[in-house]
């Protein structure tokens, strides 16, 4: 008798069923697009099941997981599976994030050569029997600068690719080594107005964060070439579409390709209108190799999770901040903050992240075991890992994923311990290295179970850290407070909190939590204050 049951309820391609059949252990079920209520009803007799992007796993679906274990995703994209229901129940959840990048990298350079030729417009034309050659003048890859936003796994082989073209390559990703792009033969630029001003083609490779959501607007669109050529096969949202739309009519942009929506499926919409953009319906994993090696990849974890060898490509853990005492789980969400708040202050890119645990505290509750077994050091360093990571990586970053992902982007992770620290004990530190400076973030947690940030490089706080903050740092003098809070006020924004910190006659840093939504329209008027040097929104 079968130890394991699986059931899969998307087609799946058969070299991932066959993987799965295999094994003595497993019996498989297929049922292919059951529905929701029926799919709720038998889920909890099975140790996994496996998806592609049809079928939805919903809080509901999880609320009796019975001996669910895994939940895997044929894919890169998670928008279909509540990943935090999931964690709750302690299911895990798997997805395969390297089986289309190919495929993905491929669709990048159809839509290139589609939108710089007009193939897919002339073809139609061509079979209404309409012979308009002047119509379909293109542009050629040969001698462009093309632009890659996000020099990731994609990326990095679009880049690749366009030097085949004899095409000049440079990037603007701000958590990628220059020795990665230098590998790829790709100038980094520091900024992405730098990267908009100077590309004939603009690529987006980034994921879809509160970072990135609309990080192409008006404005930037504005900073871009005239003529320029826009390909997003990333992620909807990134480009905005109405923006988009008008850059195109007013002949600002000279043709798109987008695979990728903010809304999906695609309904009627204005850039469906438009001769010179052309869009498919999120193709970017649809190829036969593409579906073979997502199955192929699911399947091999599927089996190895169950069999209890490994958990690749997991992207949450929910056993791991269980498995504490309740005091150490605030200490672990405190490291996953302070990794944020890390990635959004720091400038340059990151060469290496090192965590430091300090105080006896942490003896009082593990022992020497804290420090002499790495699995226990590792919920720390695995959450502060993946705070600092997610804001920066296309893929879903997990707890589990956090340390694979640093080190094929070259990012040295240390681990340490002290006595104390600062004069402070009981703390946990990050300290992050980039290629212009180096920056301290210390926090502990309070009788209360709440975690606080301490301390940011030599400027002493006490911020709780969890929420949205407005962040700026400016010189120490008099008006600057009271300029920001004008600006503020001129917006209708309220101020909730305010936590400063100073070296008197020199700099101060201030974390603000507000009522209301920062906009970039604010940022910018907060950047006219006489004396602002940066202001950022930063979540926790």
């Amino acid at each position: 008798m079968a130890r394991f049951k699986i059931l899969i309820t998307d087609n799946l391609a058969p070299e991932g069923v066959a993987i799965l059949e295999a094994e003595p252990e497993i019996a498989v079920d297929l049922k292919i697009g059951i529905k929701s209520d029926e799919l709720k009803k038998i889920i909890s007799g099975y140790d996994a099941i496996i998806t592609r992007s049809g079928t939805s796993i919903t809080a509901d679906l999880l609320e009796d997981p019975g001996r669910l274990k895994i939940i895997g995703r044929a894919g890169v994209g998670l928008d279909n599976v509540d990943i935090e229901a999931a964690s709750i129940k302690g299911v895990i959840v798997m997805n395969a994030p390297t089986g289309n990048t190919i495929a993905a990298t491929e669709l990048t350079f159809g839509m290139m050569l589609s939108a710089c030729r007009k193939i897919p417009a002339a073809n139609l034309s061509l079979r209404r029997l309409e012979w308009d050659r002047k119509r379909f003048m293109g542009i050629q890859l040969y001698g462009k600068t093309l632009g890659i936003v996000g020099l990731g796994r994609i990326g990095g082989n679009v880049a690749v690719r366009a030097k085949g073209f004899g095409m000049q390559v440079i990037a603007y990703d701000p958590y990628v080594k220059k020795a990665r792009a230098e590998a790829h033969g790709v100038r980094l630029c520091e900024t992405l107005e730098e990267l908009l001003r100077a590309s004939d083609i603009i690529t987006f490779h980034t994921p879809l964060t509160d970072e990135t959501r609309n990080l192409v607007d008006r404005r930037e669109i504005a900073q871009m070439k005239d003529g320029v050529v826009v390909i997003n096969c990333a992620r909807g949202g990134i480009v905005n579409e109405d923006a988009l739309c008008e850059a195109v009519k007013s002949g600002k942009v000279f043709a798109a390709g987008i695979d990728v929506f903010s809304r999906e499926p695609l309904g009627e919409h204005p850039l469906l209108e438009l001769d010179n953009v052309f869009v498919t319906p999120h193709l970017g994993a649809n190829t036969a190799e593409g579906q073979k090696g997502v199955a192929v990849i699911i399947a091999e974890q599927v089996v190895s999770a169950l069999q209890g060898r490994s958990y690749e490509n997991a992207v949450n853990i929910p056993y791991m901040r269980a498995q504490l005492p309740e005091e150490m789980r605030s200490y672990f969400d405190l490291a996953e903050a302070m990794g944020h708040l890390a990635a959004q202050v720091v400038n340059g890119r990151p060469e290496a992240l090192e965590m430091v645990m300090v105080g006896p505290k942490f003896y009082d509750d593990f022992g020497e075991r804290i420090f002499d077994s790495p699995f226990n050091f590792q919920p720390f360093t695995s959450a502060a890992l993946k705070g600092f990571m997610e804001r920066s990586v296309a893929e879903k970053v997990s707890f589990i994923n956090a340390p694979y992902l640093a080190r094929e982007r070259n990012l040295a992770v240390y681990e340490s311990k002290t006595s104390t620290f600062a004069n402070m004990n009981d703390l946990f530190v990050v300290k992050v290295k980039t290629d212009v400076e180096e920056m301290i973030v210390a926090g502990t947690v309070f009788s209360d179970n709440q975690g606080r940030i301490l301390q940011l490089d030599q400027f002493r706080l006490e911020m709780i850290s969890r929420g949205t903050y407005l962040y700026f740092k400016n010189i120490d003098k008099p008006g600057i407070v009271g300029g920001v809070g004008t600006v503020l006020g001129r917006h209708n924004i309220n101020i909730a909190g305010f936590n400063l910190s100073r070296i008197k006659g020199g700099k101060a840093v201030s974390f603000v939590s507000v009522d209301n939504e920062i906009t970039q329209e604010v940022l910018d008027d907060l950047l006219q204050v006489d004396g602002l040097i940066e202001a950022k929104v930063v979540t926790l």
